[in-house]
């Protein structure tokens, strides 16, 4: 229905340039405008469509030529290339859509694949957390936005205690499971808005924001009782997790300094035996260490 009622408004379309062209063909060129409604029937119709409406423009055309000129040799020969020229005019309208919408499917396409490849870019594939590119993005920015606002900021770091004992006594698909239920310990244990990552291998990293000494050392904590929960699994790896924390109350230092102090808060809490969060504010005269308690009975 719809089809028809261009087609129709085509061909009104193509009377009233005939009219026109009738009327003031002798003094201007008004015979272009016939392909207007010819493509626009081939563009928002079918070339069958355009076809019809180029008939009506082609039997307008010589029309009007015979009535002007009369019916002799150069108005014949107008009349075949006009001719000619309306009806190839469908077929290029519709092969030009054709090609539009095709163009358009693969713009769509090739953004798709943009934004995965940028997505794939920025997410650990084993626990869909973010990887370390964009953790330390996200930590810049914070780092940045903490020295406008004076915001406090903790870093983390956390490794898995006995993950090399568990792939080799059990396997490596049971550790990258463990990898996996970690990962959504993690995004389960921290607030809405706060960053968890996999940086590499058995080590995460958290970004905790507006965070202090006294509530990251409870996150750590419950982070810490995740993992000894999860570690009941594997009795025969003794798995447990150390965190090392580092808060700044004010502007922190760099970026990279962040993780050089939040990684040696992990290695004193690895080097106390495991299942233990270190806590330390480098701002503070002397650093506060909070250690957690030894490893349950597995």
């Amino acid at each position: 229905m719809l089809t028809a009622l261009r087609t129709g408004g085509a061909i009104a379309l193509v009377a009233a340039i005939g009219l026109l062209d009738a009327v003031v063909s002798p003094r201007l060129p008004f015979s272009i405008l016939y392909f207007l409604p010819v493509m626009a029937a081939a563009w928002y119709a079918t070339r069958t469509q355009g076809l019809i409406v180029a008939v009506a423009a082609i039997a307008a055309r010589v029309a009007t030529d015979v009535r002007v000129n009369g019916a002799d040799s150069v108005t014949l020969t107008q009349g075949v290339l006009w001719a000619a020229a309306l009806l190839l005019a469908p077929g290029l309208t519709t092969w030009a859509h054709s090609r539009r919408e095709q163009v358009a499917a693969l713009a769509g396409r090739i953004n798709e694949l943009l934004q995965m490849e940028r997505t794939f870019a920025r997410t650990d594939p084993l626990t869909s957390l973010c990887n370390r590119r964009a953790f330390v993005d996200a930590l810049q920015k914070a780092e940045a936005r903490g020295r406008r606002t004076g915001e406090r900021l903790t870093v983390a770091r956390l490794d898995i205690d006995g993950f090399t004992t568990l792939n080799e006594t059990y396997s490596r698909n049971e550790g990258d499971q463990l990898l996996r239920a970690v990962a959504t310990s993690l995004s389960l244990t921290t607030r809405m808005g706060d960053l968890a990552a996999r940086l590499e291998h058995d080590e995460f990293a958290l970004l905790l924001y507006n965070c202090g000494p006294d509530h990251a050392q409870k996150i750590g904590r419950r982070v810490v009782d995740e993992i000894a929960e999860l570690g009941r699994a594997y009795p025969n790896a003794r798995v447990t997790g150390s965190v090392g924390m580092a808060c700044f109350m004010t502007a922190g230092p760099d970026p990279d300094e962040m993780m050089r102090l939040a990684g040696g808060a992990l290695r004193h809490a690895r080097h106390s035996g495991g299942n233990t969060v270190v806590v330390e504010s480098p701002e503070s005269p002397t650093h506060e260490v909070s250690t957690a308690s030894k490893p349950p009975d597995l």
